[in-house]
């Protein structure tokens, strides 16, 4: 049990975490772990309402969840810490008496079985059913971890009921627990908690343990493994099987290997296969892990030229590895890599109380006491012989690839997700040409960083507490606003620099060619300052709906040597046709993709293009970019920054005069081109008196889905108070009724929705069964009916959800970057007060009941006759001339900024 004081917050926090998971499953009943998280969330013996708790947990402002891994499940929420006491008396009946009751048993059964369903096109989950299938079957990874109507089946002898029972009196136990509780209550009051509602968790000794079988059998190495994805992706993946290394957890050293591997500046494995254009992106380290192995895998995003030369990736990855061995490793490497980590922990930044618990209660599980906080940073010594016994395993025989592609045709198909795919065998002359690897390739391992600060300064206060951001700069056409870090004290900070520009709105092609502006300047910038990402400084350019936004965040120093070269070369970046020619195609093949999601994703998508003229939808982007060409883009990109409005946040560990450079460098690279009149303004489409806008959208080989959005007409911080609190109201009822008694499907839900700073409501369905017209018809019967709900709630039920939903935005920003990011939007929204939160909060705290059945009668229930909505429905094939009715309707409505 691990205790923690935070003074700090609001919100009170609970994780549990036991030591069990999929790996633990009977074979003849795969899922079963996961189907026991799911179910004792149903009610208890205390609380039998198989709904009370979510709607406690949720009417108070508070989150909660749980997942299942390989070999532990985790449970954890959050509230407002005068109602943490009640939420840990409900949460600790999971682990005490949980009901597991035969009604619930029926109906989550098929809650998991579309919880399977929803991620039959996951890309991740498909390879892993493939990795399933090609190791070792006895070993317990090569399980079902989901589970489904099969795995799940009542069978003879066997009752499905009875098993969950047998389960979790078997694991569920408190020497394979650990907890971790966090809240602004003293340490006193937060053990007497642990104590009261936890000591009734079972003390039966743990007596089961994983079998020590090997992930891999000898003739499942040395193989080729060929994959069809459902997106047109290329990847290869690398793999090396190595033993587990949580003992070395002091130490660390595959993350020394994967510092190197991974590195992306000049003389890397990725900055040689960029040369050649045969990759994209590459990362190294990432694989399975568990009680007894780990996976290192080295995973190449390649073009369709590196896909045709595949072996001789392969031969510059081993002529790396060739390097690493050779010699022993310089010791700045690894004192840089150590720098990294102490630099992250000593200042890290706070994170929510639900996100510190969640993270705790792991660590509690893989590390020693006294490192349960520390043991994710620590960087011990690493000697020569153990790099070495690791590098060992670095070898042709030790190796197997997985090449994904569309191009692969599958001989085999996956038991569970239906993936197409082929095993066949390398070549022994191609393992013995890589164990020798002496071929000569421009490779070298990285130089010293010289970005790195041991020891960064945090700049005293240079003046009184200020709490929001001042205009220290307001020019025509350049406004920058700047605030010192008086409240978290770390040597970091966070500049926003929005470029408005005019020109790269003019059309759907304008639009097109500015994202690939994008991508293109990111990967013409990546390696020259790598080493600045990897010292913790961090760029990030992106497209907004008014041109451009360049961030820069991290540590404080040397940020503005880097600033100056990133705006030079925004300015001035230099594009060659092949790279032009890649980067496009790229984009294009990520836009077509987008029809390979979530059926509630591409409806969400709909929603957004249609009501933003500024949002193109991907196939409007595809076919804008697709006959541009190299001439046309290096004109466009010539005119992006030839009329701009400038608007900046400095806030962090500056002082003024640090500010002022900033502002130099950037006033500097803009002044001659920026005007106030350049500034662009957001806008959306008005569809006030448009009735129900019905949306088809087709999806053939997708689940049915609905969603039903209620734009709310204007934007006041009443109307935004008044759609927060019914959002927070019809959740957890909608969630209850659609997914656990109507059986719907998993992915279900009611969300607070703005579109350009107008609230709006929306209500979702994905089902695997029910078509879109059911799922539809049941949302409006749900919504005619919230009344009652309103109706139904006690004055003190009432007090407690308007005090838990004020509580959940007067909570403090947690950390630089969250109040950085506060801070922009409100910038970015022209609220320069900074004070919106503020009054939203006595708004909502004024609101009433009655004002709530207005508005659910006003806004939203059909009763009162038909309210202005958008509809969209996925459909299998296209049946009338609907969708061209629609868009006709949208094309004449006027706009609203």
């Amino acid at each position: 049990m691990l205790l923690v004081h935070n003074g700090e917050t609001q919100k009170s926090a609970a994780a549990l975490a036991v030591n069990v998971g999929h790996f633990s499953d009977p074979c003849h009943r795969q899922g079963l772990a996961h189907f026991l998280e799911h179910m004792l969330f149903l009610g208890t013996e205390k609380f039998p309402d198989g709904s009370e708790y979510q709607k406690f947990i949720s009417q108070y402002g508070g989150a909660n969840n749980a997942w299942t891994a390989t070999e532990h499940t985790c449970f954890f929420f959050d509230i407002h810490f005068s109602h943490f006491e009640q939420a840990i008396d409900r949460f600790s009946q999971f682990f005490i008496a949980p009901l597991l009751s035969e009604e619930f048993v029926n109906k989550e059964r098929k809650n998991i079985d579309a919880e399977f369903k929803l991620k039959l096109k996951d890309e991740i989950r498909r390879l892993y059913d493939v990795h399933k299938e090609t190791i070792n079957p006895q070993h317990p990874f090569s399980k079902f971890s989901v589970g489904n109507t099969e795995t799940l089946a009542d069978l003879p002898n066997h009752s499905l009921r009875d098993e969950v029972e047998t389960f979790y009196q078997q694991h569920y136990v408190a020497s394979s627990m650990t907890l971790v509780l966090e809240g602004p209550q003293s340490l006193a009051e937060l053990n007497d908690l642990a104590t009261q509602y936890f000591s009734a968790v079972s003390g039966t000794p743990k007596t089961y343990e994983l079998p020590d079988t090997p992930l891999y059998l000898p003739e499942q190495q040395g193989v080729a493994i060929h994959v069809q994805p459902v997106k047109n992706d290329r990847q290869l993946i690398i793999n090396f099987a190595l033993p587990s290394l949580d003992k070395y957890y002091q130490q660390k050293p595959e993350s020394l290997l994967a510092y190197l591997i991974g590195h992306e500046g000049k003389g890397s494995i990725l900055s040689l296969l960029k040369q050649k254009q045969w990759a994209l992106a590459l990362t190294a380290g990432s694989g399975i892990n568990g009680y007894n192995f780990k996976d290192f895998n080295i995973s190449i995003r390649l073009t369709e030229s590196g896909e045709q030369h595949i072996n001789e990736i392969i031969s510059i990855v081993f002529c790396y590895i060739g390097l690493l061995k050779k010699q022993p490793l310089a010791k700045h490497y690894f004192q840089e890599k150590k720098a990294i980590a102490e630099l992250s922990f000593n200042y890290h930044e706070k994170i929510k109380p639900l996100d510190s618990v969640c993270q705790l209660v792991i660590n509690m599980q893989h590390y020693d006491e006294q490192h349960y906080i520390y043991g994710d940073y620590m960087m011990e010594d690493i000697s020569a012989d153990l790099l070495n016994e690791l590098l060992s395993y670095f070898s042709p025989a030790n190796f197997r690839y997985t090449h994904v592609s569309k191009k692969v045709d599958g001989d085999l198909t996956t038991r569970w997700y239906r993936v197409p795919y082929r095993v066949s065998p390398i070549e022994p002359a191609l393992l013995k040409q890589w164990q020798v690897s002496d071929k000569e390739f421009s490779l070298s391992l990285p130089e010293p960083n010289q970005y790195i600060v041991s020891s960064p300064k945090v700049y005293a206060d240079e003046q009184a507490v200020c709490a929001i951001p001042q205009c220290i700069t307001e020019k025509d056409g350049i406004k920058v606003w700047y605030k010192q870090d008086q409240t978290f004290k770390v040597p970091k900070g966070y500049i926003y620099i929005g470029i408005d520009s005019p020109y790269t709105l003019i059309s759907s092609q304008h639009i097109a060619m500015t994202r690939l502006f994008v991508d293109l300047y990111t990967d013409a910038v990546i390696e020259q300052h790598y080493d600045a990402e990897l010292a913790g400084i961090h760029y990030h350019l992106y497209a907004h709906q008014g041109g451009l936004t360049l961030q820069l965040s991290g540590i404080s120093t040397k940020q503005n040597l880097l600033l100056k070269q990133l705006l030079s070369e925004l300015t001035s970046c230099q594009f060659n046709e092949n790279k032009f020619t890649l980067l496009k195609r790229q984009l294009i093949n990520h836009w077509r993709n987008t029809d390979t999601s979530k059926s509630i994703s591409q409806l969400f998508s709909a929603l957004s293009s249609n009501l933003q003229p500024k949002n193109p939808s991907p196939e409007e982007l595809t076919e804008a970019l697709e006959p541009v060409s190299f001439k046309e883009f290096i004109e466009h990109s010539k005119r992006i920054f030839e009329q701009v409005n400038i608007e900046v946040l400095i806030h962090g560990n500056w002082q003024i005069k640090h500010a002022r450079d900033i502002e130099s460098v950037i006033t500097q690279t803009f002044a001659n081109h920026a005007k106030s009149c350049f500034k662009e303004q957001s806008y959306m489409l008005d569809i006030s008196g448009k009735g129900s806008l019905d949306y088809p959208l087709v999806l053939p080989h997708h689940d049915h889905a609905a969603v039903l959005y209620y734009p709310i007409a204007e934007k006041n911080l009443q109307q935004v108070a008044l759609t927060m609190i019914v959002s927070q109201i019809l959740s957890p009822q909608f969630f209850h009724q659609m997914r656990t008694e109507r059986q719907y499907g998993y992915l279900v839900g009611v969300g607070f929705v703005p579109i350009n700073r107008y609230p709006g409501i929306a209500f979702y369905i994905q089902s695997p069964k029910f078509d879109a017209s059911i799922l539809v018809n049941a949302i409006c019967e749900f919504i005619d009916e919230s009344h009652l709900l309103a109706d139904a709630m006690s004055d003190q039920d009432w007090q407690h959800l308007q005090h838990g939903l004020a509580s959940q935005l007067q909570e403090k920003d947690t950390s630089l970057r969250i109040k950085s990011q506060r801070f922009w939007s409100c910038i970015c929204n022209e609220e320069y007060t900074f004070d919106q939160k503020a009054k939203l909060i006595e708004i909502i705290k004024q609101i009433n009941k009655q004002d709530i059945r207005a508005f659910l009668f006003e806004k939203l229930s059909n009763m009162t006759g038909v309210k202005d909505r958008v509809c969209l429905m996925s459909i299998k094939q296209k049946q009338d001339t609907s969708l061209e009715k629609v868009h006709d309707i949208l094309k004449n409505c006027s706009i609203k900024y």
